[in-house]
């Protein structure tokens, strides 16, 4: 035990290199469960790592990893688009510190080069959301008081610490997490235990969550696990399988059926300029390619959605209603930065997949997951602007694309 505690910490410097992993440990864990812990972890992960030094040796640990470069990139992009915004002075500070987490991914990075800190990473965030699943399921059954969502009765939105997008985004991953891990346990009854999880997890996003997010999202999670894990021989058995299933799931949720009912009227209202979730993404959208024709190469600059959008907005309450983003991180981005912020983001999408790529199948499966997650969650939502999204991606982004100078390891 003593040369255990001294391996880490011994010397002073050790001593904060720990402490910021495991401010970071602590981060992922507390990131499910509630916004103000988990930025306080990652501050104190910062804070740590500051202080531990050794910094030609954090720039040396992340030689190859071009995910964590095109990171430090998109934000200097933003840094160069607050030079020449069009954007009120608050409004531009305000965007560099909401996508300041694009920093916080090439430091988390830096540190996670040793394979058991990215294990005890993915169990702590598999941790939470067992936790998260359990009580949303319970509080179906019973009213909780503290579930943030409907509490008591099937019918409902029984999401707990967050809300019902975000909880649905990080549960279609958990489901995911469980199907790999299920594939890897030395025994048939652990391996029936991650699945029973995983089909629990399913059950919960689709009957008891509503967020059609989080449905897309988890359709193309598992049709990942489909494509890399079913024997070629059998892979269309497994994919007309998985399609029966979802179709009789989906068709046999009220949650669901309601909610694509929903989506299809507002699709169908659109012209009346109501503002409902789908015909608010509408005309966001519209707005958006409006400004980026406007000036399409660099766009109006870091800062300048609100004041640009309320510009061309149809009125006063829509201005109100849609100043923050367009409700599409790709969009977001092209009224900022232009043609090149998309190319840019591009970039960190294609970083991502190239380097998960090279990963042995388990990390390889989680990496191209959370890339289409969210890719999924960029053109519904605006996931690296909104709080709780961007602490999913930053964490679940660098326990998953991080690796030891290319040496890349299960991390599962």
């Amino acid at each position: 035990m003593t040369t255990l505690l001294n391996s880490y910490f011994a010397t002073p410097i050790k001593f904060f290199d720990t402490a910021a992993k495991i401010s970071l440990l602590c981060s992922i864990f507390f990131m499910p469960l509630g916004t103000a812990p988990t930025n306080i972890f990652m501050a104190l992960s910062l804070l740590t790592w500051l202080m531990a030094g050794g910094y030609k040796e954090r720039y040396q640990s992340l030689a190859g990893n071009y995910f964590a470069w095109s990171a430090l990139a998109m934000y200097a992009l933003l840094g160069i688009g607050a030079l020449y915004s069009t954007g009120e002075t608050v409004d531009i500070q305000y965007q560099l510190i909401k996508y300041a987490k694009l920093l916080f991914i090439v430091i988390a990075i830096s540190m996670l080069q040793d394979k058991k800190w990215r294990e005890w990473g993915m169990n702590a965030f598999a941790l939470a959301m067992l936790l998260t699943l359990v009580l949303s399921l319970a509080s179906v059954v019973s009213p909780l008081t503290f579930v943030k969502g409907t509490a008591g009765g099937a019918s409902g939105n029984h999401f707990v610490f967050k809300d019902h997008i975000a909880q649905n985004l990080m549960m279609s991953f958990f489901v995911l997490l469980m199907l790999v891990r299920s594939q890897v346990q030395p025994t048939k009854v652990r391996q029936y235990i991650y699945l029973f999880v995983a089909v629990c997890a399913i059950i919960d996003i689709v009957y008891f969550v509503q967020g059609r997010t989080g449905f897309v999202s988890l359709a193309v999670n598992i049709a990942i696990f489909i494509i890399f894990y079913a024997p070629p021989k059998r892979r269309w058995t497994w994919i007309a399988l998985a399609l029966i299933a979802s179709l009789a799931l989906f068709y046999s949720s009220n949650n669901f059926s309601s909610r694509m009912e929903l989506a299809i009227t507002e699709f169908q209202q659109q012209d009346k300029k109501e503002l409902s979730s789908v015909g608010q993404r509408i005309e966001f959208f519209k707005k958006s390619v409006e400004l980026i024709k406007e000036r399409p190469v660099f766009g109006w600059g870091t800062g300048s959605y609100a004041k640009q959008f309320c510009r061309v907005a149809i009125s006063e309450e829509w201005c109100q209603a849609g100043k923050f983003h367009p409700h599409n991180q790709i969009m977001a981005f092209g009224v900022q930065l232009g043609l090149l912020g998309i190319f840019m983001y591009g970039v960190f999408l294609w970083s991502a997949t190239k380097l998960a790529t090279k990963f042995h199948l388990p990390q390889k499966i989680l990496g191209l997951s959370l890339i289409a997650t969210l890719i999924v969650d960029s053109v519904l939502h605006a996931p690296l602007f909104l709080v709780t999204e961007a602490q999913f991606f930053t964490l679940t982004l660098s326990f998953t694309m991080s690796c030891e100078r290319m040496k890349c390891k299960q991390i599962t």
